[in-house]
């Protein structure tokens, strides 16, 4: 009797590390089989910022670009899937570290545009407005490319603000990408220019030069706390 209660133990061991067994493999294969309907591609992201105007052949040399293998799902329809169409073409502005090379990525060098400052308006819908002020008038030349600041009219009527929250967009020639003068500010000889370029909407361009043409516009700077969601609204005025 007892041989055959050790004869059944060991049966049972046997079959438990058998049915152990088939399970193990039944998981692995249902991982394979789902393995096997993930379907992905390979695409070019950017590793790190590409700055407007870098070439594609450079930064495919420097390694700002880099083939990854990702979902097919996730993949933009326009996504670069063969270097060979960056030959020739340049950035079209500023790309962000992670972010999909599409086929607007990187454009022509004649369809690029040629500076800076226009890669940082921010919409399609606003211009750059250049204008210039006195030391007394921009707040003794204590402003960078970035900053929002309030825009007053002051005319002999009496002052009134113009407009709130415009964003400042270079200083002499030099951006927030360009800025020389150390923590985003412009140098010394920017500043000293005295020219303040604003990203505003066109009818909000043609009263700032309206303004500056009256030397009665002035301005007055935002915090960084208050300016950090801004956008620039305009005021109306008698």
């Amino acid at each position: 009797m007892g041989k055959s209660r050790t004869l059944l133990a060991a049966v049972a061991v046997v079959l438990a590390l058998a049915a152990g067994m088939g399970v193990y493999a039944y998981v692995a294969g249902a991982d394979d089989r789902a393995a096997s309907r993930v379907q992905t591609v390979e695409a070019f992201v950017a590793v790190g910022d590409i700055p407007k105007g870098t070439t594609g052949a450079s930064a495919l040399q420097d390694g700002l670009i880099a083939p990854a293998r990702v979902l097919r799902g996730s993949v933009p329809g326009a996504a670069v899937t063969d270097a060979t169409v960056l030959d020739g073409k340049v950035a079209a502005s500023e790309i962000s570290a992670k972010q999909f090379i599409t086929a607007a990525s990187f454009v022509a060098p004649s369809d690029a545009g040629g500076s800076s400052l226009a890669a940082s308006i921010g919409g399609k819908e606003l211009v750059a407005v250049t204008v210039a002020f006195d030391a007394a008038r921009s707040l003794a030349g204590q402003i960078a490319p970035g900053d929002r600041v309030d825009l007053i009219a002051a005319r002999e009527s009496g002052s009134s603000y113009l407009m709130h929250g415009v964003k400042i967009l270079a200083v002499g020639t030099e951006t927030a990408a360009t800025a020389t003068g150390g923590q985003g500010q412009p140098s010394a000889t920017a500043a000293s220019t005295g020219l303040v370029t604003f990203e505003v909407t066109p009818d909000a361009a043609l009263a700032i030069v309206a303004e500056s043409r009256a030397d009665t516009l002035y301005m007055t700077l935002q915090s960084l706390s208050g300016a950090a969601n801004a956008t620039s609204t305009a005021v109306t005025t008698p």
